[in-house]
C-alpha cells in the first residue's frame, strides 16, 4: 500500500476533525448530541486502529498484516463517511436561519443534500474495496467533496455576513435622524450639544466610508467568481481568490464600522450625560432594579425578570438565546421572529449573546448582568454597581422612544465584534491543517438583529 496513499487518507482525518464552518456549539446543541457523538467516537476508534494496522504493516509486510490492514482501511472509510455526513447534517442546521431570512446568498442545504447523498454512495464503494485503485479513488471523492463544501461554506458565510451588513447599512438614516431628533430636544431645553453636533458629524462620515467599502464587497459577490449562482464551486483557484478578497474588504468595512461604533459610544454617554434612566453595563458589574413602568435592556446578557399584568418582548438576534418562563402570560411570536407574552405574570430567565428584551407593567423586579445597556422609564430605582440612582420619568412617548437602543449602538457594537471574529476565520486560502479549526461564530450575526 504506498506511502502517498496513507499520507492522503491521513490528511483527510485531520481535515474532518477540524471542520467546523459554522458555529459548532449551536450545530452541536440542534444535532441530535448522542447520534453525533457515536458517530465522532466511532471515526476516532476508527482511525486509531488503522494507525495500529498501519505500523505493524510497516514493521512486517506480512500476508496477514496486509489482510488487517485492509480491513482497518475500510472501516476508517467507512467510519470517516458517516462522520462526514454528520458534520455536514450540522452545517444545514446552521444554515437555516439566514436562508429562511432570504439573507443567505445561496441555498447551501441543497448543495449539502447532493454531497451526502454523493457520500452515503461511497459506501458500497468502500466495501468492495480491495486493491490501491479502489482506495484511492474513494479517498480522493472524499476530498473533492471536502474541497467543495469548505469552499462554498466559506462563500455561504461571507456572502450571508454582507447581506446583513447591507440591511444595516439601510436603516442608519434613521439613527442619524433620531440623534438629530435627541440633538434637538436638547437645544430646546437650552442645553449644550455642541459636543454632540461634533460627534454626529464624525458618525455620517464613518458610515459614508462603510457604505463605499460595503459597495466594493457587493461588487465581488455580484461577480462570485469560482461559483454559479447556485453557490455550487467550478473553479477552485478562482473561487479562493474570490473569497480572499471579499474577505480583506470585509475586514476594511469591520474597521469603518468599528469607528463608527466608537463614536457612536461617545454620543450615548454625552446623551446619557442629560438623562436619567439610561445604564450602560461593561460586564464587570451588574444592575438590579425595581418599579412600575418600562424596562429595556440590550446587549450579551444574563437577566431575571418579574412582573405583574405585563408585557414581556425578547428579541434574539443571534438565535442563541435560553429562555426559561415561570407564570402566566399568552405567548405570541411576532413576524420579525419577536417572542411576545401579553398578560405576563411571573418569572422569565434569560440569556444570549445579542438580546433586546423588553418589559412594561408593574411591581417590576429584574437584575443583569453582561455587556450592554438598559433604559429605564416609568417609576422605581435602581442600583448599578452599589450606585443608587432613580428610574426616568415618563413623560410622553417621543422621550420614551429616544433610548440608546434606537440609536443602533447595542446592534451596531455585537456586529462590530462579531464582523472581527468571523473575517479572522476566513483568512486562509487553503483547506485548513491540523490545529487550524475555526474558532466559534462563524455564522456572521446580523447587524441591528435577523
Amino acid at each position: 500500500m504506498p506511502r502517498k496513499m496513507i499520507a492522503i487518507l491521513m490528511k483527510i482525518a485531520s481535515i474532518l476533525l477540524v471542520l467546523g464552518m459554522f458555529a459548532t456549539a449551536m450545530a452541536y446543541a440542534e444535532t441530535p448530541r448522542d447520534q453525533y457523538q457515536n458517530a465522532q467516537e466511532s471515526f476516532q476508534d476508527s482511525q486509531n486502529k488503522f494507525q495500529d494496522a498501519k505500523d505493524r504493516f510497516e514493521t512486517e509486510r506480512s500476508p496477514q498484516n496486509t489482510d488487517e490492514l485492509k480491513g482497518a482501511l475500510r472501516n476508517f472509510l467507512d467510519r470517516t463517511i458517516d462522520y462526514t455526513i454528520k458534520r455536514l447534517e450540522a452545517l444545514q442546521i446552521q444554515a437555516e436561519g439566514p436562508e429562511e431570512n432570504g439573507l443567505a446568498p445561496f441555498i447551501i442545504s441543497d448543495n449539502i443534500d447532493d454531497y451526502i447523498g454523493q457520500l452515503e454512495g461511497l459506501k458500497d464503494d468502500v466495501a468492495t474495496a480491495e486493491t490501491t485503485d479502489d482506495f484511492q479513488a474513494v479517498i480522493r471523492e472524499v476530498r473533492s467533496i471536502w474541497q467543495n463544501v469548505y469552499l462554498e461554506s466559506r462563500y455561504f458565510i461571507l456572502g450571508t455576513l454582507n447581506n446583513k451588513v447591507d440591511a444595516f447599512l439601510e436603516r442608519t438614516d434613521s439613527i442619524t435622524d433620531r440623534i438629530q431628533a435627541e440633538i434637538d430636544r436638547l437645544d430646546e431645553a437650552g442645553e449644550d450639544t455642541k459636543e454632540m453636533k461634533d460627534l454626529l458629524h464624525n458618525y455620517e462620515k464613518a458610515l459614508d466610508d462603510a457604505k463605499y467599502s460595503h459597495n466594493e464587497a457587493n461588487k465581488l459577490f455580484e461577480k462570485h467568481d469560482g461559483f454559479n449562482d447556485a453557490g455550487e464551486l467550478q473553479n477552485a483557484e478562482d473561487a479562493r481568490a474570490f473569497l480572499n478578497d471579499a474577505t480583506a474588504q470585509i475586514r476594511e468595512n469591520n474597521l469603518n464600522l468599528k469607528e463608527a461604533n466608537s463614536i457612536l459610544r461617545e454620543i450615548f454617554n454625552e446623551v446619557k450625560d442629560h438623562r436619567p434612566g439610561s445604564v450602560s453595563l461593561n460586564g464587570a458589574g451588574s444592575l438590579s432594579a425595581e418599579g412600575n413602568g418600562k424596562a429595556t435592556l440590550s446587549g450579551n446578557l444574563e437577566l431575571t425578570v418579574r412582573a405583574k399584568s405585563g408585557i414581556l418582548t425578547i428579541k434574539d438576534y443571534d438565535e442563541d438565546a435560553i429562555i426559561e418562563i415561570n407564570g402566566k402570560g399568552t405567548k405570541g411570536v411576532l413576524n420579525d421572529g419577536t417572542i411576545k407574552y401579553e398578560g405576563f405574570d411571573g418569572t422569565a430567565t434569560i440569556s444570549g449573546s445579542s438580546i433586546t428584551v423588553e418589559i412594561t407593567g408593574s411591581d417590576i423586579e429584574l437584575n443583569a448582568e453582561g455587556m450592554g445597556s438598559a433604559v429605564l422609564r416609568g417609576y422605581g430605582s435602581y442600583n448599578v454597581n452599589g450606585d443608587q440612582n432613580q428610574w426616568a420619568v415618563q413623560t410622553n412617548a417621543q422621550v420614551q422612544q429616544q433610548t440608546r437602543s434606537e440609536f443602533g449602538y447595542q446592534t451596531q457594537n455585537q456586529t462590530q465584534n462579531r464582523t472581527q471574529n468571523q473575517t479572522q476565520t476566513q483568512d486562509s486560502d487553503t483547506e485548513p491543517g491540523p490545529g487550524t479549526e475555526p474558532g466559534p461564530g462563524t455564522e456572521p450575526g446580523q447587524p441591528g438583529g435577523k
